[in-house]
């Protein structure tokens, strides 16, 4: 199967996941615990589709030859997935240290 997906279409879903993440992470961590755990998996789960898509950029970046896409991708991974991933690492572990889950992981990182 061939993808038609371009640089941009998959910078354009990465901007995307980062809006749902940043959106997740905007809410406040104090609500009821079952809501919490709800936006935590969907932050990891847009976490997951974010990095796949700058993967995906990289990977269409050293097809093209750019180096300055190639740049702009491992930029974005270690400036903006990186920070976001710490985040919610933290907000699961407030989640799960105030008792709000098993402790088992739901996703794997």
């Amino acid at each position: 199967m061939v993808s038609s997906h371009s640089y941009a279409d998959f910078e354009r879903d990465y901007e995307t996941n980062l809006s749902k993440i940043r959106s997740f992470l905007a809410q406040p961590s104090y609500s009821n615990a079952q809501g919490n755990a709800a936006n935590i998996s969907q932050c990891e789960k847009a976490l997951r589709d974010a990095k796949n898509c700058v993967h995906a950029m990289q990977g269409m970046a050293e097809i093209e030859g750019d180096p300055f896409k190639l740049e702009d991708a491992k930029r974005k991974l270690e400036r903006e997935v990186g920070p976001l991933e710490e985040e919610i690492r933290g907000r699961k572990g407030h989640h799960i240290a105030r008792g709000g889950a098993s402790g088992v992981s739901a996703g794997g990182w």
